[in-house]
Protein backbone atom coordinates (compact mmCIF):
# COMPACT_ATOMS: atom_id res chain seq x y z
CA UNK A 1 0.00 0.00 0.00
CA UNK A 2 1.61 3.55 -0.73
CA UNK A 3 -0.14 6.92 -0.70
CA UNK A 4 -0.89 8.81 -3.71
CA UNK A 5 0.85 12.06 -4.13
CA UNK A 6 0.46 15.64 -5.20
CA UNK A 7 3.18 16.80 -7.18
CA UNK A 8 5.07 18.04 -10.61
CA UNK A 9 5.14 15.29 -13.11
CA UNK A 10 7.67 15.81 -16.40
CA UNK A 11 6.36 14.85 -19.72
CA UNK A 12 9.40 13.09 -21.47
CA UNK A 13 11.10 11.99 -24.69
CA UNK A 14 13.90 9.39 -25.06
CA UNK A 15 15.21 8.29 -28.24
CA UNK A 16 18.39 7.20 -29.51
CA UNK A 17 21.16 10.04 -31.15
CA UNK A 18 23.90 10.46 -32.92
CA UNK A 19 26.91 13.01 -32.23
CA UNK A 20 26.95 15.60 -34.60
CA UNK A 21 29.18 18.20 -35.41
CA UNK A 22 28.41 21.90 -36.78
CA UNK A 23 31.26 21.74 -39.42
CA UNK A 24 33.81 19.50 -40.51
CA UNK A 25 36.98 20.85 -42.80
CA UNK A 26 39.21 19.10 -45.03
CA UNK A 27 42.31 21.01 -44.78
CA UNK A 28 44.10 21.14 -48.20
CA UNK A 29 47.61 22.88 -49.76
CA UNK A 30 45.71 24.68 -52.34
CA UNK A 31 49.29 25.64 -53.97
CA UNK A 32 51.84 23.02 -54.89
CA UNK A 33 55.24 22.89 -53.04
CA UNK A 34 57.70 20.81 -50.47
CA UNK A 35 55.73 20.89 -46.92
CA UNK A 36 58.45 22.64 -44.92
CA UNK A 37 56.88 23.29 -41.43
CA UNK A 38 54.21 21.69 -39.36
CA UNK A 39 53.02 23.73 -36.66
CA UNK A 40 50.30 21.75 -34.92
CA UNK A 41 50.30 19.21 -32.31
CA UNK A 42 47.51 16.16 -33.69
CA UNK A 43 43.99 16.44 -31.76
CA UNK A 44 44.90 19.86 -30.84
CA UNK A 45 42.18 23.05 -30.55
CA UNK A 46 43.05 25.71 -33.02
CA UNK A 47 41.61 28.95 -33.57
CA UNK A 48 40.06 30.29 -37.41
CA UNK A 49 43.10 31.46 -39.17
CA UNK A 50 46.09 29.99 -36.76
CA UNK A 51 49.03 28.96 -38.72
CA UNK A 52 48.67 25.35 -39.55
CA UNK A 53 51.58 24.08 -41.93
CA UNK A 54 53.91 26.22 -44.59
CA UNK A 55 54.77 25.22 -47.77
CA UNK A 56 58.52 26.54 -49.50
CA UNK A 57 57.40 29.87 -50.40
CA UNK A 58 60.60 30.81 -52.58
CA UNK A 59 59.09 29.81 -56.11
CA UNK A 60 56.27 31.97 -55.52
CA UNK A 61 58.64 34.89 -53.92
CA UNK A 62 60.52 34.45 -57.52
CA UNK A 63 57.23 34.57 -59.03
CA UNK A 64 55.72 37.84 -57.38
CA UNK A 65 58.85 39.91 -58.39
CA UNK A 66 58.95 38.95 -61.99
CA UNK A 67 54.90 39.56 -62.19
CA UNK A 68 56.05 43.25 -60.21
CA UNK A 69 58.94 43.46 -62.27
CA UNK A 70 56.54 43.23 -65.71
CA UNK A 71 53.90 45.59 -64.02
CA UNK A 72 56.63 48.26 -63.76
CA UNK A 73 58.05 47.95 -66.88
CA UNK A 74 54.29 48.00 -69.01
CA UNK A 75 53.13 51.29 -66.47
CA UNK A 76 56.44 52.86 -68.03
CA UNK A 77 55.39 52.05 -71.28
CA UNK A 78 52.03 52.86 -70.51
CA UNK A 79 52.90 56.87 -68.88
CA UNK A 80 55.57 57.23 -72.34
CA UNK A 81 52.59 56.11 -74.72
CA UNK A 82 50.42 58.72 -72.99
CA UNK A 83 52.75 61.81 -73.00
CA UNK A 84 53.46 61.37 -77.00
CA UNK A 85 49.51 61.27 -77.10
CA UNK A 86 49.28 64.64 -75.62
CA UNK A 87 52.06 65.82 -77.59
CA UNK A 88 50.32 64.31 -81.06
CA UNK A 89 46.98 65.89 -79.91
CA UNK A 90 49.17 69.18 -79.72
CA UNK A 91 50.77 69.16 -82.88
CA UNK A 92 47.56 67.88 -84.73
CA UNK A 93 45.50 71.35 -83.22
CA UNK A 94 48.37 73.04 -84.91
CA UNK A 95 47.93 70.97 -87.95
CA UNK A 96 51.27 69.55 -87.55
CA UNK A 97 50.57 65.92 -88.36
CA UNK A 98 48.18 63.60 -89.81
CA UNK A 99 44.86 62.55 -87.92
CA UNK A 100 45.98 58.73 -88.69
CA UNK A 101 49.00 58.91 -86.31
CA UNK A 102 46.82 60.19 -83.84
CA UNK A 103 44.68 57.59 -83.76
CA UNK A 104 47.39 55.25 -83.46
CA UNK A 105 49.02 56.83 -80.75
CA UNK A 106 45.57 56.18 -78.68
CA UNK A 107 45.30 52.60 -79.58
CA UNK A 108 48.48 52.10 -78.55
CA UNK A 109 47.80 53.88 -75.32
CA UNK A 110 44.30 51.25 -74.67
CA UNK A 111 46.70 48.52 -75.76
CA UNK A 112 49.33 49.39 -73.36
CA UNK A 113 46.28 50.16 -70.53
CA UNK A 114 45.14 46.44 -70.91
CA UNK A 115 48.46 45.45 -70.66
CA UNK A 116 48.91 46.76 -67.47
CA UNK A 117 45.78 45.61 -66.33
CA UNK A 118 46.66 42.13 -66.76
CA UNK A 119 50.13 42.65 -64.90
CA UNK A 120 48.04 43.87 -62.36
CA UNK A 121 45.77 41.00 -61.91
CA UNK A 122 48.97 38.38 -62.68
CA UNK A 123 50.85 40.64 -59.36
CA UNK A 124 47.60 39.86 -57.33
CA UNK A 125 47.43 36.32 -58.03
CA UNK A 126 50.68 35.53 -57.79
CA UNK A 127 50.62 37.76 -54.13
CA UNK A 128 47.52 35.04 -53.45
CA UNK A 129 50.16 32.05 -54.33
CA UNK A 130 52.43 33.35 -51.68
CA UNK A 131 49.45 33.72 -49.16
CA UNK A 132 48.07 30.13 -49.91
CA UNK A 133 51.48 28.63 -49.30
CA UNK A 134 50.78 29.58 -45.21
CA UNK A 135 47.91 26.96 -44.80
CA UNK A 136 45.95 28.37 -42.05
CA UNK A 137 42.40 26.60 -39.99
CA UNK A 138 39.30 27.40 -42.05
CA UNK A 139 37.43 26.90 -38.85
CA UNK A 140 37.85 26.72 -34.78
CA UNK A 141 37.87 22.94 -33.48
CA UNK A 142 39.67 20.06 -33.27
CA UNK A 143 42.63 19.20 -35.47
CA UNK A 144 42.77 15.39 -36.34
CA UNK A 145 45.43 12.92 -36.75
CA UNK A 146 48.14 13.89 -39.71
CA UNK A 147 47.81 12.67 -43.19
CA UNK A 148 51.30 14.27 -44.13
CA UNK A 149 54.91 14.77 -42.69
CA UNK A 150 57.19 17.98 -43.88
CA UNK A 151 59.69 17.40 -46.71
CA UNK A 152 56.55 15.63 -48.78
CA UNK A 153 55.55 17.15 -52.26
CA UNK A 154 51.66 18.14 -51.47
CA UNK A 155 48.86 20.22 -53.40
CA UNK A 156 45.15 20.77 -54.55
CA UNK A 157 44.84 16.92 -56.14
CA UNK A 158 45.95 15.45 -52.51
CA UNK A 159 42.55 13.31 -51.51
CA UNK A 160 43.27 13.25 -48.01
CA UNK A 161 44.95 16.65 -47.47
CA UNK A 162 46.97 17.86 -44.40
CA UNK A 163 44.36 17.39 -41.41
CA UNK A 164 41.04 17.33 -40.64
CA UNK A 165 39.43 19.94 -38.11
CA UNK A 166 35.98 19.26 -36.54
CA UNK A 167 34.18 21.77 -34.22
CA UNK A 168 32.99 20.43 -31.46
CA UNK A 169 31.83 23.02 -29.37
CA UNK A 170 28.95 23.58 -29.62
CA UNK A 171 27.85 20.61 -31.04
CA UNK A 172 24.73 18.93 -32.75
CA UNK A 173 22.72 15.73 -31.57
CA UNK A 174 20.74 14.49 -34.32
CA UNK A 175 17.87 11.53 -33.29
CA UNK A 176 14.00 10.19 -34.37
CA UNK A 177 10.78 11.55 -33.45
CA UNK A 178 7.97 8.90 -34.12
CA UNK A 179 5.40 10.88 -36.59
CA UNK A 180 2.82 10.46 -33.90
CA UNK A 181 4.99 12.48 -31.22
CA UNK A 182 5.53 15.08 -33.81
CA UNK A 183 1.91 17.23 -32.83
CA UNK A 184 3.50 17.16 -29.45
CA UNK A 185 6.65 18.12 -30.16
CA UNK A 186 5.50 20.81 -32.39
CA UNK A 187 2.50 22.37 -29.55
CA UNK A 188 5.46 22.54 -26.77
CA UNK A 189 7.12 24.76 -29.24
CA UNK A 190 4.71 26.87 -29.59
CA UNK A 191 5.23 30.63 -28.54
CA UNK A 192 8.88 30.08 -28.88
CA UNK A 193 9.48 28.01 -26.01
CA UNK A 194 12.73 26.22 -25.69
CA UNK A 195 12.86 22.71 -24.75
CA UNK A 196 15.32 20.86 -22.60
CA UNK A 197 16.97 17.66 -24.03
CA UNK A 198 19.37 15.82 -22.41
CA UNK A 199 22.28 13.44 -23.06
CA UNK A 200 22.97 10.20 -21.36
CA UNK A 201 25.51 7.61 -22.25
CA UNK A 202 24.39 4.76 -23.63
CA UNK A 203 23.61 2.62 -20.43
CA UNK A 204 21.63 6.10 -19.65
CA UNK A 205 23.97 5.92 -16.43
CA UNK A 206 25.86 9.16 -17.05
CA UNK A 207 24.59 12.38 -17.62
CA UNK A 208 26.51 14.03 -20.78
CA UNK A 209 25.24 17.34 -20.96
CA UNK A 210 22.55 19.70 -21.24
CA UNK A 211 20.90 21.55 -24.59
CA UNK A 212 18.39 22.33 -26.25
CA UNK A 213 16.22 21.66 -29.27
CA UNK A 214 16.96 22.98 -32.37
CA UNK A 215 14.47 21.83 -35.24
CA UNK A 216 12.46 19.47 -36.70
CA UNK A 217 13.12 18.49 -39.89
CA UNK A 218 10.61 18.96 -42.98
CA UNK A 219 9.52 15.40 -43.60
CA UNK A 220 8.54 12.31 -42.82
CA UNK A 221 10.53 8.90 -43.43
CA UNK A 222 8.48 6.69 -45.34
CA UNK A 223 10.55 3.83 -44.04
CA UNK A 224 10.55 3.99 -40.37
CA UNK A 225 7.64 6.37 -39.99
CA UNK A 226 9.97 9.02 -38.31
CA UNK A 227 10.95 12.64 -38.37
CA UNK A 228 14.24 13.70 -37.88
CA UNK A 229 15.09 16.26 -35.23
CA UNK A 230 17.93 18.33 -34.08
CA UNK A 231 19.34 19.00 -30.14
CA UNK A 232 22.55 21.68 -29.92
CA UNK A 233 25.02 21.21 -26.80
CA UNK A 234 27.92 23.34 -24.93
CA UNK A 235 30.65 21.22 -25.30
CA UNK A 236 33.55 23.28 -23.64
CA UNK A 237 34.29 19.72 -21.75
CA UNK A 238 34.00 17.74 -25.13
CA UNK A 239 32.08 15.00 -23.53
CA UNK A 240 30.25 14.75 -26.77
CA UNK A 241 32.21 13.54 -29.54
CA UNK A 242 31.52 13.14 -33.38
CA UNK A 243 29.53 10.51 -34.31
CA UNK A 244 29.09 8.43 -30.83
CA UNK A 245 25.84 7.70 -30.08
CA UNK A 246 23.91 8.73 -27.02
CA UNK A 247 20.73 8.43 -25.18
CA UNK A 248 18.74 11.82 -25.27
CA UNK A 249 15.77 13.05 -23.26
CA UNK A 250 13.64 15.76 -24.61
CA UNK A 251 11.13 17.29 -21.85
CA UNK A 252 7.71 18.50 -23.75
CA UNK A 253 6.10 20.02 -20.62
CA UNK A 254 5.11 20.07 -16.95
CA UNK A 255 2.40 18.74 -15.52
CA UNK A 256 1.90 20.65 -12.26
CA UNK A 257 0.27 18.97 -9.34
CA UNK A 258 -0.21 15.61 -10.85
CA UNK A 259 -1.86 12.68 -8.95
CA UNK A 260 1.42 10.54 -8.89
CA UNK A 261 0.80 6.88 -8.12
CA UNK A 262 4.14 3.98 -7.71
CA UNK A 263 4.86 2.44 -11.13
CA UNK A 264 4.55 -0.79 -9.52
CA UNK A 265 1.05 0.38 -9.06
CA UNK A 266 -0.33 0.37 -11.98
CA UNK A 267 -2.16 -2.48 -13.62
CA UNK A 268 -2.99 -3.48 -17.94
CA UNK A 269 -7.04 -4.37 -18.47
CA UNK A 270 -8.33 -4.73 -21.99
CA UNK A 271 -9.54 -0.64 -21.20
CA UNK A 272 -6.22 0.49 -20.45
CA UNK A 273 -4.27 0.94 -16.93
CA UNK A 274 -5.43 1.41 -13.99
CA UNK A 275 -5.01 1.43 -10.24
CA UNK A 276 -6.78 -0.36 -7.13
CA UNK A 277 -7.58 1.92 -4.44
CA UNK A 278 -7.96 0.91 -0.84
CA UNK A 279 -10.93 2.85 1.14
CA UNK A 280 -11.07 2.98 4.83
CA UNK A 281 -12.61 -0.16 5.20
CA UNK A 282 -9.46 -1.88 3.86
Amino acid sequence: VAAVEQRDFPVEFDALGTVTPLATASVRAQVSGVLQQVLYAEGQLVKRGQLLAVIDPRPFENALMQASGQLQRDEAQLDNARVIERRYRQLLAQDSIAQQEVDAQAALVRQLEGTVNFDRAAVRSAQLNLEFSRITAPIAGRIGLRTVDVGNLVGPSDTAGIVSITLVDPIDVVFAVAQDTVPAVRDALSGGRALAVTAFDRARTAQLATGRFLALDNLVDTQTGTVRAKARFDNAQTRLFPNQFVNVRLKLRTIEGATAVPVSAVRNGADGPFVYVLNAEK
